[in-house]
C-alpha cells in the first residue's frame, strides 16, 4: 500500500517526475517502514505527517542521491588565499545522506501515534 499518490506528493510540493515517483515512493516507504516498526502500514488512514515526510523524502533523496553527487560532487573543504577544494568520498556522503534522512524522519514523526496510540517511532515490543 504506497501511503502517498504522486497527486498528494505534487500538492505537497513534490520535485521528482511522475516516470520516477513509483521508485522512489517505495524507497521512502521501505525507509518509513524501517524506523517505525511499519506501524504506517497497518494504519487506516495514512496520517498527514508520514505524506509530508515522505514528500521530503523522496525530494531530499533525488537530489542527494548517488547519481545526483556524482555529476555535482558536495565540497568537504574549501580554501580561499589559495583557492583549494576538496570534494567528500561518495561513501562520505552516502552515509551522510542516510544519518540526515534518518534524523528528518524521527524529527517529522516524533509524537504521531498509529491507530492504537502507540508512538510511529516506538522501537519496543508491542502486546
Amino acid at each position: 500500500m504506497a501511503y502517498l499518490t504522486f497527486e498528494e506528493y505534487l500538492a505537497y510540493g513534490g520535485t521528482v517526475a511522475e516516470a520516477a515517483f513509483p521508485t522512489a515512493e517505495f524507497k521512502a516507504r521501505k525507509r518509513i517502514d524501517y524506523l517505525t516498526n511499519s506501524r504506517a502500514a497497518a494504519m487506516q488512514t495514512v496520517p498527514e505527517a508520514v505524506k509530508l515526510c515522505m514528500t521530503s523524502i523522496i525530494n531530499a533523496d533525488a537530489a542527494l542521491s548517488a547519481d545526483a553527487l556524482a555529476a555535482s560532487p558536495l565540497v568537504a573543504s574549501f580554501n580561499t588565499d589559495g583557492y583549494s577544494e576538496s570534494y567528500g568520498s561518495a561513501a562520505e556522503q552516502t552515509a551522510a545522506l542516510e544519518r540526515a534522512l534518518n534524523r528528518q524522519i524521527r524529527e517529522m514523526l516524533s509524537g504521531e501515534c498509529d491507530d492504537s496510540g502507540t508512538p510511529l517511532l516506538y522501537r519496543g515490543l508491542d502486546r
